[in-house]
């Protein structure tokens, strides 16, 4: 029944007053089609080469200006009736809807593998890991990418785990692939070239190449570690802005900022600790298929996950701090230097120097005392800035889907040294229920919403319960079903019975034909708290159907 009751709530028809919508009964949109034919090739960019620029745009003026103009929770654009993400060029949901099999996630993104030798044809112009751009024995072009000496897996664990992920969540990515080569195996080509200081371009020489490769962790044997990154298919344009919309594509329609795609996936960024998400780490394609043109969204580069920042091991402040803090710096300034930043604190150090010698191939990787509220990625991502409440429960939803076998079988796929796998394999599980007892006890965790045969009840399962964040003895529903015009028809407190909960939904009568059952959780202690909390409201839509003479689910939608 709800398949073919919800709509894109872009789409929905509004009726009654103005502080309720209503929904229409129509099929559930779960796909935006978005990928109509693009005849002229959207214009390049160079964003990737504009990180100062845009660092600087994302940090202070737009920041001044988000704060200035009081913009206050935006609900995202590009949501369905069941508070889902549509399949697009951008996202199509994967493991939280459909679980994947183990092998399926821990083959990422399908694709053939690269085969040696590699002949370099390029130097690296971007970002701070040591790689070169490569062909395979089988003429495809591949990104190289080489762990920092010292650090044998600290950025190319990081691509393999991340990549995985991302793909599973429902991301686009380019996926990767542990390759293990000796060193004859890496050829230069006499033609290659790299760009000095990104901008000019001077021929890559035979010294350069080994002076790179004495920089780098080389395995036991002698032989090189890498991670081979497929290039995109396509015509690549570059990256995407994350304000805006990109100039040239009509199928870019939503406002990059008002994706839910893109808000949300800083849980996805948070959960395993990349410093580095935005612009810089996207790329647009003009892709051909099926006679059609047009362009598809892709996130990369993973490799500065968990406690590595590249080509180095990440510092206590990286977590924590973004790369321009205003009002940090004020304190610290006028305070005398009295003011101590978070990471400062002596056990926060402590801490960070224990995960960092312990753990060389991950480096600072916090589990028990990881902060959802206190993380901070490097830079601000206006994405990011704009997350909801809603939002970030759609994020912790995707994020404690993955069931602890999936991970295990993801972290195996980075072929890490026992003590360094089973500490990540570990770190992700308690950072993933952390992200879970956070976003998902603050709302009202209602999904899959359905009628009864009878038409006297909806029913609905309680995702925080069923995973594991909240017990049936903390959590009390309060109730209210309205008719759609802000009339209150009931209200009730109840118990929770388990994962499963039903609610009648008021008269028999069609009344004014719709009805919104609003659904808050109280929660009494639990989690080591005293006391309670009420949280935010999620609200299941009804409409009357006359040739079924009954209510039938048509909308679910939560606080911002």
């Amino acid at each position: 029944m709800l398949a073919t009751a919800l709509l894109a709530v872009t789409g929905a028809a509004i009726a009654g007053t103005d502080a309720v919508r209503w929904f229409a009964d129509r099929p559930i949109a779960w796909n935006e089609h978005d990928d109509a034919n693009v005849t002229a090739k959207p214009q390049e960019n160079d964003l990737q080469g504009l990180e100062v620029t845009l660092t600087i745009r994302d940090n202070v003026a737009n920041e001044a200006d988000r704060i200035l103009a009081r913009e206050g929770p935006v609900a995202a654009q590009d949501v369905n009736a069941a508070d889902e993400i549509p399949c697009s060029t951008w996202y199509c949901a994967r493991n939280h809807l459909h679980p994947m099999s183990i092998d399926e996630i821990a083959a990422g993104r399908l694709a053939t593998p690269p085969v040696p030798p590699f002949r370099i044809v390029k130097g690296k112009d971007e970002g701070s890991a040591t790689g070169f751009q490569v062909v395979d024995a089988q003429k495809r072009p591949f990104m190289l990418k080489l762990d920092p000496r010292g650090h044998q897996g600290l950025q190319s664990a990081g691509e393999m785990i991340g990549s995985r992920l991302f793909h599973a969540a429902g991301y686009n990515v380019p996926g990767a692939f542990m390759v293990e080569i000796d060193r004859a195996e890496l050829r230069l080509d006499p033609k290659a070239t790299f760009k000095l200081l990104k901008v000019q371009k001077e021929r890559l020489t035979g010294d350069r190449v080994a002076a790179q490769l004495a920089e780098i962790a080389y395995l036991p044997d002698g032989r090189i570690r890498a991670v081979g990154v497929p290039w995109l298919p396509g015509d690549v344009l570059g990256s995407f802005d994350m304000l805006g919309r990109r100039a040239g594509d009509p199928n870019d329609r939503i406002a990059h900022e008002h994706r839910r795609s893109l808000r949300a996936s800083w849980v996805m960024y948070a959960w395993l600790s990349i410093l580095d998400p935005g612009s810089i780490n996207t790329l647009d394609s003009y892709i051909a298929e099926d006679g059609r043109h047009y362009v598809r969204h892709y996130l990369f580069d993973f490799g500065c996950s968990f406690g590595s920042a590249t080509s180095y091991a990440q510092g206590p402040q990286q977590d924590g701090e973004y790369l321009v803090e205003v009002g940090r710096t004020l304190r610290a300034l006028f305070s005398l230097g009295l003011y101590q930043r978070p990471f400062q604190a002596r056990g926060e150090r402590e801490e960070w120097r224990r995960l960092a010698s312990q753990y060389p191939s991950i480096g600072y990787f916090p589990a028990e005392t990881f902060d959802p509220d206190n993380y901070r990625t490097n830079r601000r991502v206006p994405a990011h800035m704009r997350m909801t409440a809603r939002d970030a429960y759609w994020g912790a939803k995707v994020v404690t889907a993955f069931s602890d076998a999936q991970l295990h079988a993801v972290v195996a796929t980075a072929r890490l040294p026992e003590r360094e796998a089973t500490y990540v394999e570990y770190a992700l599980r308690v950072r993933r229920d952390i992200l879970g007892r956070r976003y998902l006890r603050a709302e009202a965790a209602v999904e899959n919403p359905v009628m009864t045969p009878d038409g006297t009840q909806v029913c609905f399962d309680d995702l925080a319960m069923a995973r594991g964040y909240t017990t049936m003895s903390e959590v009390r529903y309060i109730v209210e079903v309205s008719d759609g015009h802000g009339v209150r028809l009931a209200a009730s407190e109840r118990a929770a019975e388990g994962p499963h909960a039903c609610i009648p939904i008021g008269d028999e009568g069609p009344g004014t034909g719709y009805r919104v059952i609003s659904i808050r959780e109280r929660l009494v202690g639990g989690a080591g708290r005293a006391g309670e909390a009420i949280g935010k409201a999620a609200r299941i839509h009804l409409r009357w159907r006359d040739g079924e003479a009954r209510f039938v689910v048509v909308g679910l939608e939560r606080d911002e």
